[in-house]
């Protein structure tokens, strides 16, 4: 794709799974600690945006344009708190031109 690095939309969820912690001081240092880490990678311009879905403990974001690397390195500092679906994009008009040459194989009509 001549160079260009893949952004990525994701899905995140609370990981209920995890006990929080049983002092509730913890339990609010613990979410301000994830509000500040997601204020830096917004800021940082490592993620484009991210939303909660308004039923809460889930939404989604799209990272920057960036190395599978960094995207690991980005997901691994909320874990083991928050669990992602991941899916890595392909900017436009590049997937059209894929899908038509795709249809076009698959038709025989190069």
């Amino acid at each position: 794709m001549g160079g260009h690095m893949p952004s990525y939309f994701g899905l995140w969820k609370l990981n209920y799974s995890i006990q929080p912690p049983a002092n509730p001081a913890d339990q609010v240092a613990q979410m301000k600690g994830f509000v500040e880490l997601i204020k830096a990678q917004l800021k940082s311009g490592a993620l484009k945006e991210g939303h909660g879905f308004l039923e809460g403990g889930a939404g989604y974001f799209v990272t920057a344009d960036m190395p599978d690397e960094q995207v690991h390195e980005l997901l691994s500092m909320w874990s083991p708190y928050v669990t992602f679906e991941l899916h890595r994009t392909i900017p436009f008009p590049k997937f059209n031109e894929i899908e038509l040459s795709a249809f076009q194989k698959r038709s025989g009509h190069q």
